[in-house]
Parts: structure tokens; C-alpha cells; sequence
């Protein structure tokens, strides 16, 4: 804009200049013009006043006279490249007005002869020299204008470049800063962003190397730190979890071996083997005995899933009909089923073959979403266990008609303790069984999934491979 102003002011200055000169030389062309008029008009008024001599018309051609020498004063602002030029009009216009004065006083005396002798032989040819080294000047002043005129006008179109070029550069040059402004902060923040995207997905090492010396270095400096800390953090949290895993997976004997006494006690004493038992002792016994086997089944499934964090869980693979293990499934649930009046539908793929997978896993899987199933779908109900094969996949799916899983719950259920709040108002419910389903899964790297509306049932499918990798066949699960 500086740039802009003074360029501005330049061609303002020039303009005026260039106006000023071609006023200059408008006034001389005209001062030129006048005095060959005048001297035009001077001789014909001596010619008019030689022809018949009167003393008003040699008294107006004396006047006459005495003008001329006014105009050729008027001559002084001319320019200097002129100045040589008009000093020898001056000359000759002095000598003209001799020779005419001569004409006008040999008329005014009666002298007629002579004086038509003086006009032709001196005063007309001053005359056309005079009139010559006029229009010279006239000519010479018309050229100057018109040369002035078209360096206007070069200059203008200069001066349209030079504001178009500055324009352009200007907004390239905008273009250009607002580019590398915009570049220094996005830079950065897509930076930060991907940082935030790594350390969520568990990768602490990685620092980030930010140049601004703004907020946005701030920022990345205060990330590092973050990074740091969190690494430090999560570094504890698994080592704790690590240990806490072993420990309950160490302790799978000690946990089991009182259960299983109170358990195998349990059912000696209902069996009567010692004795008869009355009323309110068979039924502390039973209540016993249902208590011992909960506890037994959530200890089992709390090591089963310390196992698997700690990565001690290994897959016995094995190749086996996946129909007689549904049906297998069905059955262990087909008792409790009978009890709520629910029906047991199974549609088996006749296409699917022979799979290599962990058996005992699959079934446990199996049992856990029909267990599931059961428990949350309400008297004369259903159940539909289908399967199907997708690509290089086997598709398990358990579909019944129970309460259904609201949306938010449907993302948590899978964790560890997790239920939806039908689960929650559930007897005998611990929330692992959902999270064991999908480790195990996730070890014979499969996916498992759930779509459900509430107060329409739910569907949960699980996928597996149909042939595992030799590179991953009996291979002991990791970490999750």
C-alpha cells in the first residue's frame, strides 16, 4: 500500500507537470497564430490604405502598429529551446514595423509612389519572413503537443500496468502469507492431532517436534510432557494389571479347592448319605450348594479372564463339526428353556464343513449368549441359533425375543462387569460372560457384535475363521 501511495503520488506529480506544459504550449501556439493574423491583417490595411489614401484608415493601420508591438511582447514566457528562434522574430517583426511606419508617413504626406514602392520592396517581403519564422513557431508548438500528448498517454497506460501489476502481486503475495500462515497453524494442529490418535491407541514413545514459538509450541511442548506422563502412567497401570492377572491366575488351585469342598460336602449331605435331613436343613443345603456353584462359575470365569490378560490363555485347536457343537450349545439350555415355555429354533448351514478351532472355547462362547439369551427373553418366548458361512468366515448367530439392549448400553456390554440395566435387575448375573465371549473370539481372531432395539430383542453374531494359520495353530493367546 506504500509502494502504492507513492507510485500514485508520482503519477499525480507527473500529471500536473505534464498539464502545466501542455497549457504553456496551447498559449504560445495561440501568441504564434496571433501575430501572423496581426501581421496579415496589418498589411492589408496598409495595401487598402495605399489604394486610396484616408486619414481614418492610416490613423487605424498606425493603432494597428502600436498592437503588434504589444503581441510581440506577450512572446516572453516561451521556451528556452525557442528563445533564439523569437529573439530573430523580434528582429524581423521591428523591422516590419519600421518599414511599415516608413509606408504609413511617405501615405500620410501625400508621397502614394513612394510609398507603394517602400511596401513592396521592404515591407512585403518582412512580411513573409515574418510569416515564415511564425508558422515555424506555430508548427514547431503543434509538435510539442502532440508529442506531449502521446507521453500522456504512454504514460497512463504505464501507470495501468503498474497498478495492475501491483495488484496482482499484491494478492499473490497475500496469497502466498496467508498460505504460510495457514500452513504454520494447521501444520501443527494435524500434527497434534495424529500425536492424540497414536497415544489413544497406546503409543507413548513418540514425541512431537513443533518450530512455532507461539501458543501452538506451547501446546506441543505441554503434549510432550502429557505424552510423558501418560507413558509413565500406563506403564504402572499394566504392570499392576499384569501382576494382578498372574496372581489370579496362580491362584486358580486355592480359589477352586474350598469351593469344591463346600460343593462335593453339599451334595453328600442331600443325598442322605449320612443321614436324614429335615425340612429347613435341606433347604439351607440347597441354598448351599446354589450359592458354591455361582461362586465356582464366577471364579472360574475371573481366571479364565485373567488368563487371557495375562497371556497365559493357549488355544487347543482341534478340527470339528460346528453343527454338533450348536447342538450341543442347545442342549445344555434346553432344560431351562422347557422351564419359561421358550422355544428352541436351529437353522444349521448343510454347507459348512469341518472348521479348525478351539471346541471347548466355541461351545463355552455359545453357551454364554444362549444363557444370555434365556435369561433375558420372557415366558413363551424364542430362540433362534442360525449359521452360515461369509467369504473365508462361519457365522454364529443367536437371535431371541427378549427385552432388547438400549443403544448406550450396547457399546459397554462387553466390557469387564459391564451390563445393560436389564442385566443389572438379573439374578445370578456376574458381567463376564459377554466380555469371555469376545476374548475368546478375538483369539481365534474373529469379531463378535450385537444389533437390538429395546423391547425387541437382540441378535449376537460371532465370526470366525473356517481354517486358522499354521503360524497360529496351539499358540498361547497375548496380551489383550
Amino acid at each position: 500500500m506504500l509502494a502504492l501511495g507513492v507510485l500514485g503520488a508520482q503519477l499525480v506529480s507527473d500529471a500536473n507537470v505534464r498539464s502545466d506544459h501542455l497549457a504553456d504550449l496551447q498559449r504560445r501556439t495561440a501568441a504564434y497564430q496571433e501575430l501572423r493574423q496581426n501581421t496579415d491583417q496589418q498589411l492589408s490595411d496598409v495595401a487598402a490604405a495605399l489604394v486610396a489614401p484616408d486619414q481614418a484608415e492610416l490613423a487605424s493601420a498606425v493603432r494597428q502598429l502600436g498592437l503588434a508591438g504589444y503581441n510581440v511582447e506577450r512572446l516572453s514566457f516561451v521556451a528556452p529551446d525557442e528563445a533564439e528562434r523569437v529573439d530573430e522574430l523580434r528582429a524581423l517583426h521591428g523591422q516590419f514595423v519600421a518599414a511599415m511606419t516608413q509606408v504609413l508617413d511617405l501615405a500620410s504626406t501625400g508621397r502614394s509612389a513612394q510609398a507603394r514602392e517602400v511596401y513592396s520592396a521592404q515591407a512585403r517581403p518582412l512580411a513573409d519572413r515574418l510569416e515564415r519564422r511564425t508558422d515555424e513557431l506555430v508548427h514547431k508548438a503543434e509538435a510539442d503537443t502532440l508529442s506531449s500528448i502521446e507521453q500522456s498517454h504512454a504514460d497512463y497506460q504505464r501507470s495501468l500496468l503498474a497498478i495492475a501489476g501491483f495488484g496482482i502481486g499484491s494478492i499473490a503475495l497475500a496469497l502466498l502469507l496467508g498460505v504460510a500462515l495457514a500452513l504454520s497453524i494447521v501444520r501443527p494442529v494435524r500434527a497434534m492431532e495424529g500425536r492424540f490418535a497414536r497415544i489413544a491407541q497406546g503409543e507413548f514413545s513418540e514425541h512431537l517436534s513443533v518450530e512455532n514459538r507461539d501458543e501452538l509450541g506451547t501446546l506441543s511442548s505441554n503434549l510432550n510432557r502429557m505424552t510423558d506422563e501418560l507413558a509413565r502412567l500406563y506403564a504402572e497401570v499394566q504392570s499392576a494389571n499384569r501382576h494382578k492377572s498372574e496372581f489370579l491366575a496362580n491362584m486358580s488351585h486355592e480359589l477352586r479347592t474350598p469351593l469344591n469342598a463346600i460343593i462335593g460336602f453339599s451334595e453328600v449331605l442331600l443325598q442322605r448319605l449320612f443321614g436324614e435331613l429335615n425340612e429347613k436343613q435341606d433347604e439351607y443345603l440347597r441354598d448351599i450348594l446354589t450359592s458354591g456353584r455361582h461362586q465356582l462359575a464366577l471364579i472360574n470365569d475371573i481366571l479364565d479372564l485373567s488368563k487371557v490378560e495375562a497371556g497365559r490363555m493357549e488355544l487347543q485347536v482341534s478340527t470339528f463339526a460346528l453343527g454338533d457343537t450348536v447342538q450341543a450349545g442347545v442342549t445344555m439350555v434346553r432344560a431351562a428353556a422347557t422351564r419359561r415355555d421358550i422355544s428352541l429354533k436351529v437353522d444349521l448351514d448343510p454347507h459348512i464343513g469341518p472348521i479348525e478351532a478351539d471346541e471347548r472355547k466355541v461351545r463355552q462362547v455359545l453357551f454364554n449368549l444362549l444363557a444370555n439369551a434365556v435369561k433375558f427373553t420372557g415366558q413363551s418366548g424364542s430362540i433362534e441359533i442360525q449359521t452360515k458361512s461369509v467369504d473365508e468366515e462361519v457365522c454364529v448367530s443367536v437371535r431371541d425375543s427378549g427385552v432388547g439392549i438400549a443403544p448406550e448400553d450396547q457399546a459397554r456390554i462387553f466390557q469387564e462387569f459391564q451390563q445393560a440395566t436389564a442385566g443389572q435387575q438379573a439374578e445370578e448375573s456376574t458381567g463376564l460372560g459377554l466380555t469371555l465371549a469376545k476374548k475368546f473370539v478375538e483369539l481365534h481372531g474373529g469379531r463378535i457384535w450385537v444389533e437390538s432395539a429395546v423391547g425387541k430383542g437382540s441378535t449376537f453374531t460371532f465370526a470366525i475363521p473356517v481354517v486358522r494359520p499354521a503360524s497360529e495353530t496351539a499358540r498361547p493367546a497375548t496380551e489383550s
